[in-house]
């Protein structure tokens, strides 16, 4: 009896001390109360993943979606080719200028859709290069721009089967190895990105059926947007670290506009930023691992924006990536654009297929955890921002071609100023996705205290128990010795009646 109510006493004495502990030093990672103090707090893929380099905002992946940037077209890049022409035949082959202008043709040349005559210029600039003794960041844009001229002129075709398109196509990725080698911090980390994804296409081409299981950055198609697959809570945070002791202390390092204040927390405040891709069963010869959901986004943006615009590989893994840390709304508009994308998805009707059936089922999934009455406006908002950002590039290409087609010169500095003269800027605000509503436990006393209280209930009850265990072994081993000298001396013979 005297046991049972000793383990009685630990085990009330020790869940009412955890339960207080948990609910007071962790319970307030998973969900911070309406009536405790809070503060918004930059999340922690503002640290960018180089000194000095660019972090994500979420408005950056909804304008990419929506086509809202300036992006250059044809005219500007005709006109270009023409200056750059003239100018390289008047310089000496082997000077500074001319390497960069050849770059500028390769580069114009790509964007007009002929990529297969950006490729010998880059060899020659390169084999100059190489022969006046140049080496390290000095080749970096060679190895770039040849490597991507290189996969554009040839994916189509090594998707197709074409042997030796597919030989052009490995080239070029080894170009491309090499320029994130001499410069891995360039373009928010494109070429590494573009490496992977040119990696994944590859590996599609030899097992189709990975085009039905993952997105090109290793996210898995059949796990379903719910807290069982994507976590208890979705978000852009993973609570390991982030929110640790001392918690939201660490989103007190960035400034007011979530500029980093310590850098030398960098490293320490990116452990935090929730990881995806490479998920299981994903080829690890293509990624090897998952990575913070920032990098492949900003890679992603970066080649959307800069290489050769929209696609359908990018935009269904920017659902997934949006999905995985809980912004479902951009998250829908990117199945939305993967849906009208999906007509290059893949090299057979049934990629086509596929893509269109996978971006519906995920769209009806986040609309089911939407307010009712949220549902009926998505799509219309939708195609409203994707139409405001195609008109803007519209007329921005026209407005070129009117300038140039006038005398203008592009390279003057004030070309543009006409165009944006009373016409508001293109890219998105930042809105409340982009911060979190912090709480730092040590500034909270009733918090703090009651925290203590259950450290001590805790405690308490530990030491009881362990007092009253060690009094019952004493006790037993004082009836032990008892017992040891009663069979020692034997047992004495009874009194006689009446001694």
């Amino acid at each position: 009896m005297r046991i049972a109510l000793l383990i009685l006493a630990l085990i009330f004495g020790s869940c009412a001390g955890i339960f207080g502990y948990t609910t007071t030093e962790l319970g307030w990672r998973i969900r911070t109360p309406k009536n405790l103090p809070s503060r918004p707090t930059p999340y922690p893929h503002y640290a960018p993943k180089y000194a000095a380099g660019v972090s994500l905002r979420f408005a950056m992946v909804h304008d990419v979606i929506h086509e809202r940037y300036p992006v250059r077209g044809p005219a500007y890049y005709r006109e270009r080719d023409r200056i750059v022409r003239e100018k390289l035949k008047r310089l000496p082959p082997n000077s500074q200028e001319a390497f960069d202008l050849t770059d500028d043709l390769g580069v114009g040349l790509d964007k007009l859709g002929r990529a297969g005559e950006a490729v010998p210029p880059l060899r020659d600039k390169l084999a100059r290069q190489l022969k006046a003794g140049q080496g390290g960041r000095q080749l970096y844009t060679s190895y770039a721009n040849l490597g991507t001229f290189l996969i554009h002129a040839n994916m189509k075709a090594a998707m197709g089967g074409d042997a030796m398109a597919r030989a052009s196509v490995k080239e070029g990725l080894e170009f491309i190895k090499k320029s994130i080698e001499v410069n891995p911090e360039a373009h928010f980390g494109r070429e590494e990105w573009q490496h992977h994804i040119g990696e994944y296409l590859m590996a599609a081409i030899d097992s189709p059926s990975l085009l039905e299981q993952f997105d090109c950055v290793g996210n898995d198609f059949t796990l379903t947007p719910s807290r069982d697959e994507f976590g208890e809570f979705p978000s852009a945070i993973s609570r390991e670290g982030y929110n640790s002791p001392g918690g939201n202390k660490l989103g007190e390092q960035f400034d007011e506009q979530g500029e980093l204040i310590r850098p030398d927390l960098r490293d320490h405040l990116r452990l935090a930023i929730r990881k995806v891709g490479a998920e299981r069963g994903f080829p690890k010869s293509v990624l090897e691992g998952p990575v913070p959901f920032d990098e492949p986004t900003l890679g992603i943006i970066g080649m959307w924006r800069q290489g050769g615009g929209a696609n359908p590989y990018f935009a269904v893994a920017l659902g997934e990536i949006m999905l995985r840390v809980g912004q479902r709304y951009i998250a829908w508009t990117a199945y939305e654009r993967a849906y009208l994308l999906a007509d290059r998805y893949g090299w057979k009707p049934e990629h086509v297929d596929f893509l269109r059936e996978h971006s519906r089922k995920r769209q009806r999934a986040i609309e089911s955890e939407l307010p009712a009455d949220e549902m009926p406006k998505l799509r219309p908002r939708f195609e409203a921002e994707l139409a405001y950002g195609q008109k803007y590039q519209k007329e921005y290409h026209e407005y070129e071609a009117k300038r140039i087609a006038a005398g203008a010169d592009i390279r003057d500095e004030h070309f543009y100023d006409d165009f944006h003269k009373d016409r508001e800027p293109i890219a998105t605000p930042l809105g409340a996705a982009e911060w979190f509503d912090g709480t730092d436990p040590d500034q909270i006393p009733p918090l703090r205290d009651r925290t203590a209280r259950s450290v001590a209930v805790l405690w308490f009850g530990i030491v009881a128990f362990a007092v009253a265990l060690m009094g019952r072994i004493f006790q037993f081993l004082h009836d032990r010795i008892e017992r040891n000298q009663n069979r020692s001396l034997g047992e004495l013979p009874p009194s006689p009646s009446g001694a």
